[in-house]
């Protein structure tokens, strides 16, 4: 890795250290720290009848908070009787002013 790459990698590493341990950082504008969120999102599964709405609909909601609803009402697949779809997760994190 290029010096630059390495630097932006041990600061990465040091910011998320921090704050999963619940400390703050300074900045020039102020104080922060990052919130960790939770997301999910549908992976239309295959099916030799093809897909159907309900699972279209939940595939095209995208990410959404891992305790939010699909637009079906579920939390999660199966949304059907038969559904192959299942659900992806990652971790969004934003930075919070204080």
């Amino acid at each position: 890795m290029r010096r630059r790459q390495l630097v932006a990698e041990a600061i990465r590493i040091v910011e998320h250290a921090l704050s999963a341990m619940g400390l703050r950082l300074d900045e020039k504008t102020g104080e922060y720290y990052y919130e960790e969120t939770l997301l999910k999102r549908v992976l239309e599964g295959s099916s030799q009848s093809g897909s159907c709405e309900t699972c279209d609909d939940n595939v095209d909601a995208g990410w959404i908070d891992s305790e939010d609803s699909y637009p079906s009402g579920d939390d999660g697949p199966p949304f059907h009787p038969n559904c192959t779809c299942e659900e992806e997760y990652k971790t969004s994190r934003e930075r919070v002013y204080v």
